[in-house]
């Protein structure tokens, strides 16, 4: 078994209730007792550039931006110390618990994704809301854009509170998918979520026409048999590779699912009927069919779940 080691959380803060659940999920999933770092970061505001230019030829406006300033900071002091104390009521140590406030340079997902990667971040967690599609999360559509401009670390992603502690890791035959598996393996190591690793066999119906083969004896079952022989041995080793990670084989169950035309639908399913709050993705699967891109899967689960957690890794 793998000694647990320390893992940095990054949790963005705006104040407002949807930033506040992200804690909430922190102590879910992991409790004070783990091995945890979180940083509480606060990307400060910034006025337009034209702004900024037009006030320059004002001798007066200084003094306006100065006090701007002031305030703004003062707002970041109070939220950041506002998130921290509800790490502490929740029994988080003080000493490990880091806050951020960071000036504006590109734009609060890029300048996001540059902190994380460069202080080798484990994770980033942020509340994404809107009922039908992914919205902003402080100006702008900051979390899908986190999304697509965060390079190593993964994105936790929040859709509404999460309930359940746990976890179903989607897995295809992908190395992105095992990369999955081995991250998922070193964040949870030490918790006691339940893992369930699940595989979606693709529908025969995403290939062909179901007019053209369903009065052809035997030929979807021939295709459901072949997909599973092709997936079982990536499932065994997925489950070793937790175990390996310090996962106890007593808490990783593998379903392989007969896959519908929908595999978000599939995944999301699975989740409820498993009770797991949070869903591991790999942000890209098979090569092949694309299957688990952020153009497709992924980015339907995000959309549609409701109560999830969804990790891109």
């Amino acid at each position: 078994m793998s000694a647990e080691v320390s893992k940095m959380i990054v949790l963005p803060q705006d104040g407002s209730a949807f930033a506040m659940k992200s804690l909430d999920y922190l102590n879910l999933m992991f409790g004070p007792k783990h091995n945890l770092d979180p940083v509480l970061i606060y990307i400060l505001p910034s006025l337009p550039p034209v702004l900024i230019e037009a006030g320059r030829k004002k001798g007066e406006t200084a003094g306006h931006f100065k006090r701007i300033k002031q305030r703004s900071e003062a707002l970041a002091d109070e939220i950041l110390g506002g998130a921290k104390d509800i790490l502490l009521q929740y029994n988080f140590s003080p000493e490990r618990i880091k806050t951020v406030c960071q000036g504006r340079k590109l734009d609060i997902a890029r300048d996001l994704s540059d902190w994380v990667e460069n202080k080798m971040a484990d994770g980033i967690l942020l509340n994404c809301h809107g009922r039908s599609r992914v919205e902003a999360f402080f100006m702008g559509e900051v979390s899908l854009k986190l999304l697509e401009c965060s390079g190593n670390c993964p994105v936790w992603l929040l859709r509404g509170s999460v309930k359940e502690a746990n976890v179903l890791i989607a897995v295809d035959n992908s190395e992105n998918a095992l990369k999955a598996i081995d991250y998922a393996g070193f964040v949870l190591n030490g918790t006691e979520s339940r893992i369930v690793l699940f595989h979606t066999k693709r529908s025969l119906r995403r290939f062909l026409p179901k007019a053209i083969f369903e009065d052809i004896p035997g030929i979807a079952e021939l295709w459901s048999e072949t997909a599973e022989e092709e997936i079982a041995p990536v499932m065994e080793k997925a489950k070793q590779m937790l175990i390996r990670a310090g996962i106890e084989s007593s808490r990783i169950q593998v379903e392989i699912a007969e896959g519908s035309r929908n595999p978000a639908k599939d995944v999301l399913a699975a989740a409820d009927k498993h009770g797991c709050g949070t869903i591991v993705l790999g942000r890209q699967g098979d090569s092949g069919n694309k299957e688990f891109t952020m153009g497709s899967i992924a980015r339907k689960v995000i959309e549609a779940a409701s109560g999830k957690a969804i990790w891109i890794v």
